[in-house]
């Protein structure tokens, strides 16, 4: 029986401008009261199976990390949702119970490797698609950005894209200018991530 685990914690500050410092032009933030200050949590998901030499299709492999690449690409594009969003391969044996994704700021050169070229203009948008030109989009990620989605139900792998109860988790490059998920203006973003299962 698996007895691994992965252990996750997230907090968030609302703030609030107050004005410019009387020194210059610098913004002074404060605990927003209005959104009664910071909040967060924090929770584990057992019984998983950390795989030793796990590999590209886990994001890990004995302490290195593994990359997979974001296509530019329109979110509303989702007739090519496989070719353009998928998430690449992952452990398809036993599902995925766990996954954290990250935008690394660079662009893509190969699975050990990040470009030497930066992408910090474009965000990372996560979505859920429920089939040709149905999705909602459930992150834009900017440089440096993670989110964790402890799904704790084994969500199988088709055709390269993770599948909770019917819906893909899927991926891909989005302008970071308008923040509206259009065409890429830069190019591929390198994401980090890890995905284990049971």
């Amino acid at each position: 029986m698996a007895s691994d685990k992965v252990q996750f914690a997230v907090s968030m500050t609302p703030l609030e401008m107050v004005g410019a410092s009387s020194e210059g032009s610098a913004q002074n933030f404060i605990v927003a009261s209005e959104a009664y200050g910071s909040g967060g949590g924090s929770g584990e998901v057992t019984g998983l199976d950390i795989i030793t030499g796990a590999g590209d299709g886990d994001g890990y492999d004995d302490g290195t990390k593994y990359y997979q690449s974001a296509a530019a690409s329109a979110e509303d594009d989702a007739t090519n949702t496989v070719t353009n969003f998928d998430l690449g391969v992952m452990d398809a044996t036993t599902g995925i119970e766990f996954l954290y994704i990250k935008h690394t700021g660079f662009e893509y050169s190969s699975a050990t490797a990040l470009s030497s070229t930066a992408n910090t203009a474009d965000i990372l948008s996560v979505l859920a698609a429920f089939a040709a030109d149905q999705y909602v989009t459930i992150a834009r990620l900017k440089a440096g950005e993670a989110i964790v989605l402890p799904i704790r139900s084994k969500a199988t792998v088709s055709n390269h894209s993770l599948v909770v109860d019917g819906t893909k988790i899927l991926v891909c490059s989005t302008d970071g200018t308008a923040l509206d998920g259009t065409i890429a203006i830069q190019g591929t973003i390198a994401y980090e991530f890890v995905a284990i299962g049971a």
